[in-house]
């Protein structure tokens, strides 16, 4: 009797393995040996499709979600990998924007379910090989690939892309990717292969000698996406360089670097995968943002969703927020105990009141974990509804983790009185 035979079967082998979200760094496996060895049983699909490899500790998802449309626009057949899911496991794995189907995952686990018993593999290097398998199959001309923690020892990086891009560098992840810039750099940095360009954004001093210097031992060529000096104004991406503006719906201002980025991978790719101006245009233009990056929640109310859990995501968020001149900022907060930190609870002193949820899970930051750093009032299963709908004018984000995010949008979807 085969293990899968229904994509329940899947479902429930998935959830039985343990997850980052829920238990943290005991979930991952930071090493290539089983990777590489599943795929090599399974005919090394990574090696079928071309692909753009995308890291970074901030942005990387935006920038993805970016370039898919981009090229998707442009015509050619999109392959996406990104984590982590939000609502459902079939939206790591897209094919020209639309989610991995349950038949095509029955699929790889039914004609992969003999390596899956002899090679060992985590949550996230499933998700991986899944990914490559689907891609290969499907035989997308473009695949883009997102890392999940770091780069070096991700399990994505066993690709040899078409190029790299590093998004952004700040702290996070300290535990398992070091505590300085420099670590952290390092490991983003292990994503670049001999010979192929690697576009960077704005990343400050220390980081970008890092990347320059692997760079120079790779022979791979940088791009400064700097170079295009790009600007933010009640989305307008505007870059000075080459005065060239587009109209956007995107909210929070660091998204002028993700644009100038894939900007900048169109024009390094251009000789394999043109893109005609006017798609790029249209396609910045068009795109509705990205789930969970400040993302707008009801269309009434000034609600936003963002996903933004380390210093560097709180900054840019912030400055989306100092946007809106409302009488009254609220925060709704759920955090993981990672990032239960000073200088994270410190940015917070920016709302005027502040709403705390704790996850399930060993990794989530519970209410008594988090009321010596900041002055909020609690709020849970039973009490969601009347808080809700108390919520009529103010600005209110809900962020702190892409976690929560599931959360938030059941309470949406039911029917709550008044929302």
């Amino acid at each position: 009797m085969e293990r899968f035979e229904s994509i329940e079967d899947v479902w429930k082998y998935i959830n039985s393995i343990p997850m980052f979200s829920k238990v943290g760094d005991k979930a991952s496996n930071f090493g290539l040996n089983n990777i590489t060895r599943f795929c090599e049983r399974i005919g090394n699909p990574q090696k079928k499709f071309k692909s753009i490899h995308v890291a970074g500790t901030n942005g990387k998802g935006s920038t993805c979600y970016l370039l898919e449309t981009v090229y998707k626009r442009a015509g050619y057949k999109t392959g996406l990998f990104i984590s982590p899911h939000l609502i459902k496991y079939n939206e790591r794995v897209r094919i020209s924007g639309v989610d991995v189907s349950d038949k095509l995952i029955l699929d790889f686990f039914q004609e992969t379910d003999s390596v899956l018993q002899e090679v060992p593999l985590t949550y996230f290097e499933i998700s991986t090989a899944l990914a490559f398998w689907v891609f290969s199959k499907e035989k997308v001309d473009l695949a883009i690939i997102e890392t999940g923690l770091g780069g070096r020892l991700d399990s994505t990086n066993i690709i040899s892309p078409e190029l790299s891009i590093i998004t952004s560098i700040g702290k996070d992840h300290e535990q398992i990717l070091g505590n300085t810039i420099e670590k952290i750099a390092f490991e983003k940095a292990g994503i670049l292969k001999t010979n192929t360009p690697v576009i960077v954004g704005n990343l400050d001093a220390l980081a970008m000698k890092i990347i320059e210097e692997k760079a120079t031992i790779e022979n791979s060529k940088l791009i400064k996406s700097a170079e295009l000096k790009p600007e933010f104004d009640q989305g307008m991406v505007t870059f000075k360089a080459n005065k060239k503006s587009y109209s956007t719906n995107l909210i929070e201002p660091i998204n002028c670097w993700n644009v100038a980025m894939v900007a900048k991978a169109i024009e390094v790719l251009n000789s394999k995968f043109s893109v005609p101006e006017m798609a790029f245009k249209e396609a910045i233009e068009h795109f509705k943002g990205v789930p969970a990056r400040f993302e707008k929640l009801h269309p009434q109310k000034d609600w936003y969703f963002s996903g933004s859990h380390n210093t560097q995501a709180i900054d840019a968020m912030l400055e989306a927020v100092d946007q809106f001149r409302t009488a009254k900022k609220v925060l709704v907060l759920s955090l993981m105990k990672d990032k239960m930190k000073n200088e994270i609870f410190s940015k917070f002193k920016a709302f005027d009141e502040i709403y705390y949820y704790a996850q399930e899970g060993d990794r989530a930051a519970k209410f008594s974990d988090i009321k010596e750093f900041i002055r909020a009032k609690k709020i849970d299963e039973s009490t969601y509804k009347m808080f809700l709908n108390e919520l009529h004018t103010e600005l209110v984000i809900f962020a702190g983790s892409f976690y929560f995010y599931s959360t938030i949008k059941r309470w949406l979807n039911e029917d709550t009185e008044n929302l």
